[in-house]
């Protein structure tokens, strides 16, 4: 691979993965308005990461809309707030595996536009923990020029 070739190979993620951060945001600021909005957001089939396969959104619909409705355990807080208390990751499956360890599953095959979204670790300085955990840890992928959310922590 020539100098040219891997400079723009390395453009081409930054870009990628300033994507998926944005669009995971976005679907972090729907839980804020409570209206399962995210649920158009949703792949037709999730990943369920921590072992329960691969299942089809329309099985899914009620779960994940009392989940998204779920996510903010302290109703008075604001995506603004959760902005400046959490830090936000974005990893590719590869970076993922590297930093964290974590084992995928069998059932998952890894596209070169997917992003592991971490946004529910408290900052230092913070202390009130008013998010639901699960929520704020998701796969997204990039599929017909489209995000999508795809998988789930379970």
């Amino acid at each position: 691979m020539g100098l040219n070739s891997l400079i723009f190979c390395q453009k081409n993620e930054v870009s990628l993965k300033e994507e998926a951060r944005q669009f995971s945001l976005d679907f972090v600021k729907l839980y804020f308005q409570k209206n399962c909005k995210n649920y158009d957001l949703v792949s037709e089939s999730v990943i369920i990461l921590d072992g329960d396969g691969i299942v089809e959104k329309k099985n899914l619909k009620d779960k994940l809309c009392k989940s998204f409705n779920s996510a903010i355990r302290n109703k008075s807080k604001t995506y603004k707030d959760y902005l400046e208390d959490y830090t936000i990751e974005i990893y590719t499956p590869q970076e993922l595996i590297e930093k964290s360890g974590v084992k995928l599953p069998d059932y998952y095959i890894p596209t070169e536009t997917d992003y592991f979204f971490f946004g529910h670790k408290l900052k230092d300085d913070k202390k009130e923990n008013f998010i639901w955990d699960d929520m704020f840890i998701f796969m997204v992928r990039k599929e017909n020029n489209t995000w999508i959310f795809k998988g789930a922590s379970g």
